[in-house]
This record gives C-alpha cells, structure tokens and sequence, in this order.
C-alpha cells in the first residue's frame, strides 16, 4: 500500500487505469521550523500551541532541525506569538492505492508527464 501526497489534481487518466485508488484532501497547513533547536525551545513551543488549543497534525524531528505542521493557517499575532519560521504549505491531495512496484512506477511516471508535483511517498507494510 503506498500513499502518494500530490501538489495538485491527478489526472483523470490515472483514476480511469486505477480504480482502486482512494482519495481524500489534506487541507492548508503552516509549517514551524528551526534549525538547531534545543529541547527548551521545542518545549517552549509546544506550551505556546497548547496555550491556543492548537496540536501539531505532525512533528518531524532531526539531528539539526524541528518541523511542527498545523493545519490551517495561522494569523500574524499567532505567528510572531511563536517565534518560529513558518510557511503555508496548500491544500494537497493524498491517494492511497495497492500497486506493485511496477505499477507504481507507471503511476509515477503519468503524474510527472502531467506536471502534478509530488509532496511525498510513503509504502506502508501489512
């Protein structure tokens, strides 16, 4: 199983040889991020998010930088109120399909031949 996060629509041609992929959109989203944060800072953050009911849809964690996306965007006051790099990231479309992998690499190569950028790839084992 593999899900593919798109910048953009996928091509009706796809969906036609594809029948059995799902489709569901992932709304507008602002990244946090910092380079070389220290575990203050992170914990830091993560009260200023509570402190505004908000709770991160996912937090990606490096030797050398945190990344916190929130769904929707965020206002200016908010913003500054977390001290963080941000940056909107739009509303993306996320399929999910069974394919082999040659397979995969056909549906791959139809969304590159129709200019549809792809945000990320995930397999997920059974």
């Amino acid at each position: 199983m593999y899900e593919i996060t798109l910048r953009g629509a996928p091509p009706a041609s796809l969906t036609a040889r594809f029948p059995a992929i799902t489709w569901h959109s992932a709304p507008a989203a602002t990244i946090l991020s910092r380079r070389d944060a220290d575990p203050a800072d992170v914990d830091l953050l993560i009260e200023h998010l509570r402190s505004v009911g908000i709770t991160p849809l996912e937090v990606h964690a490096s030797s050398r930088s945190y990344e916190f996306r929130i769904e929707g965007r965020l206002s200016d006051s908010t913003l500054r109120y977390m001290q963080w790099a941000a940056r909107l990231d739009q509303e993306r479309t996320v399929m999910r399909v069974a394919a082999t992998p040659t397979e995969l690499r056909m549906i791959l190569h139809e969304l590159a031949d129709n200019g549809i950028g792809i945000d990320h790839l995930v397999c997920h084992l059974p």
